[in-house]
């Protein structure tokens, strides 16, 4: 039953990324000006794509997949936690830990 648990940390985490990404460029609740094409792109690959890779990652179960992942992540991710505090983007932090945590659990199991 232990082995679940990374699997299950990392597929919550690469979702609720995928989430919050679709928020920031479509649903904004802190702004009414739409994303611009350029914003998408970047945010689709530096925070979307690694979460797809973390699905991917938690199926295999490998650590280093998921190390890669939260490396990739973490430059805009960490940006996005804290450039407001507090916001609906401190989760992105949320995610960050789960990463970290998932990727810790893969490689001790």
């Amino acid at each position: 039953m232990n082995f679940k648990k990374p699997l299950f940390s990392a597929v919550v985490a690469s979702v609720g990324c995928i989430i919050l990404c679709l928020v920031l460029l479509f649903w904004n609740p802190y702004s009414k000006t739409p994303a611009r094409n350029d914003t998408i792109l970047i945010i689709s690959i530096m925070l979307i794509l690694p979460a797809c890779l973390g699905i991917i990652a938690s199926l295999l179960r490998s650590a280093i997949l998921m190390f890669i992942v939260l490396v990739w992540s973490l430059p805009y991710g960490l940006y996005l936690s804290l450039v407001v505090i507090p916001s609906l983007w401190n989760l992105f932090g949320v995610v960050l830990i789960l990463y970290l945590v998932s990727a810790i659990r893969m490689r001790r199991s």
